[in-house]
């Protein structure tokens, strides 16, 4: 078994299941609520059914190691800009090594595909580039599927064919948005998807409920854990629902 399967191997060895907390918001935001403190969120959350968490390189230095004891790291390793640009880059680079991502204890490294825009071929090259990087260190690589066009960001046919193209060009594993015809993203993508967030004005708990009838081994959710009045009882639920 290789370093990279091993990797794999632990980010599913919780009944081949994968729940994320995506803490890497205000990478694009800044101070985001329920985001005002991320140590001690994270530190609050460290005995939840979270199997992980999703944080900035800057922010792993900040979080209490005790905190990630038995809790996976997922490196956000991309940037696009932030919410001070007048235009959202269509390509996101990256920005932290292979080397980085071992030193800080990274299990995965998490990076933004982007498809549709003006730089549409560079974004496939950044993702090429950064999955052969990686795998020189047996470092998993989560692509997350994005949409130039951001209206497109729920639509199946988008949706499916994102994850499809993320995985012929290596990506271990997809997160996606969530779409109607969910269990065609899963069905016509060779490597596992994870759930990036539910539509707007649904329950999440139900929003899951559907996804992992669909054939999704995960969620990757944000604003629905770190902005809700009481976190651990939703994961406690949301746990239940994948597992």
């Amino acid at each position: 078994m290789t370093g990279l399967d091993r990797r794999m191997a632990k980010l599913l060895a919780n009944k081949g299941k994968l729940f994320l907390a995506a803490f890497d918001h205000p990478q694009i935001y800044g101070v985001m609520k329920g985001l005002e403190d991320t140590p001690a969120l994270v530190k609050d959350l460290k005995d939840s059914r979270l199997d992980g968490f999703i944080l900035n390189p800057g922010m792993v230095s900040h979080v209490c190691p005790k905190s990630m004891d038995d809790k996976l790291l997922v490196l956000r390793a991309s940037v696009g800009g932030t919410m001070f640009s007048k235009n959202y880059s269509d390509c996101h680079e990256l920005i932290a090594s292979p080397e980085r991502a071992i030193e800080l204890g990274s299990d995965a490294a998490l990076v933004m595909f982007v498809l549709g825009g003006e730089h549409d071929q560079q974004s496939q090259v950044e993702l090429s580039r950064v999955v052969e990087e990686y795998h020189e260190y047996g470092i998993p690589v989560i692509a997350e599927v994005l949409a130039a066009d951001y209206e497109k960001n729920n639509d199946t046919e988008f949706i499916a064919n994102g994850a499809r193209v993320a995985a012929e060009l290596g990506a271990d594993m997809i997160k996606a948005f969530y779409c109607e015809g969910f269990e065609r993203v899963v069905s016509n993508c060779p490597v596992p998807v994870i759930l990036a967030g539910g539509p707007k004005g649904t329950d999440i708990v139900d929003t899951a409920k559907t996804i992992v009838a669909k054939g999704a081994v995960g969620f990757a959710f944000g604003r629905n854990i770190f902005q809700d009045p009481d976190p651990k009882a939703l994961i406690r639920k949301l746990d239940e629902v994948l597992r």
